[in-house]
């Protein structure tokens, strides 16, 4: 049969990748790997030979098939570009995210070392993990954050100079619990958006001892911040926990700043209480009413909305309703 002129061969259909994993990683047992990478894919009869070499995470393997000239380099992951390129210094982008991963979820170098290993994959050294917190990942989280903080500190600059007042809480965490942290870090937030605007990193060795560093942290933040937006009396208010230094630095330091606790101690403190009462074996038949307590006592405030005497109200009714008394004009 002749064929027409106008007759082309038609196009191949264009490969296609479907249902594509979310994850920017896939784990790969390494009988399933090697399998694999063992078929030539040029001749697909010769078998390769593979010489892995392992990076941290990443894994190369040279591929030299033994029938024909095929020669290869696979990679698990790309290598990032750095500003001075060099055989010596590769950044394999899963490394690079595995220590991001660890720092911003503060699992920390330590946890993840032993759930890799526990796992069975071979874990990034301590020294690799270091030097890659310390030269990238560390410089690129601070480049972001000043970024962002100097958009949101020229913004409240702005607004403290039309007479406007901020509202801003803080809180401090400690490299370590108990009474011999070293570092302190404290945050200081905006109450109304929830936005980081400042944070300060203490040593103890500025203030002398461990349990000075929240007070000492906070009072450098409020000064810095002030500097920032252009004066203290653009603050209105301050929201720290019930620690009671602070409220007396704050007293003495910041007197035109009004000082409020955060519920979430005041009602921790509550709830600890009542469970240590509650252990008592006579107390076992009221247990029950620790967690309707608490959930009335975050109504009281929440519901109350700034109102200081009704939200006391409504704490003295809770004690009414435990006995069954709801009309309350009867009382």
């Amino acid at each position: 049969m002749n064929e027409s002129s106008e007759w082309t061969p038609p196009t191949p259909a264009t490969p296609r990748i479907e249902s594509v994993p979310l994850s920017n990683y896939m784990i790969v047992s390494k009988e399933s790997l090697t399998s694999l990478l063992l078929e030539c894919p040029k001749c697909e009869q010769g078998q390769c030979h593979l010489s892995f070499h392992m990076v941290g995470l990443a894994a190369s393997c040279t591929r030299e098939c033994n029938r024909c000239d095929f020669t290869a380099t696979w990679h698990s992951s790309p290598v990032l570009k750095t500003s001075k390129a060099s055989n010596k210094e590769k950044l394999p982008t899963i490394n690079v995210d595995f220590v991001s991963g660890a720092i911003l979820s503060a699992v920390g170098g330590t946890k993840l070392r032993l759930l890799l290993m526990m796992s069975g994959v071979t874990p990034l050294s301590t020294t690799s993990f270091h030097r890659l917190k310390k030269f990238y990942v560390s410089p690129a989280v601070d480049e972001l954050f000043f970024k962002k903080q100097g958009e949101l500190v020229d913004e409240l600059r702005k607004r403290v100079a039309k007479g406007e007042k901020i509202h801003i809480c803080g809180d401090g965490s400690f490299d370590s619990r108990g009474y011999s942290a070293a570092y302190c870090r404290y945050f200081l937030l905006n109450a109304e958006t929830g936005e980081a605007i400042h944070y300060v990193l203490i040593h103890k060795s500025e203030t002398g001892s461990s349990a000075k560093m929240e007070v000492a942290a906070l009072e450098q933040g409020l000064r810095e911040l002030s500097l920032m937006i252009g004066g203290s009396k653009g603050i209105a208010s301050v929201v720290t926990d019930r620690h009671s230094a602070v409220a007396k630095m704050m007293k003495e330091k910041y007197p035109g700043i009004k000082h409020f606790y955060d519920p979430w101690h005041f009602f921790r403190n509550i709830t600890m209480t009542l469970l240590t009462v509650c252990k008592a074996k006579y107390m076992e038949s009221v247990r029950f009413w620790v967690k309707p307590i608490i959930n009335r006592c975050y109504d009281a405030v929440i519901s109350a909305q700034g109102n200081g005497e009704l939200a006391q109200e409504k704490f003295r009714a809770i004690l009414l309703c435990i006995q069954g008394k709801h009309r309350f004009d009867q009382v």
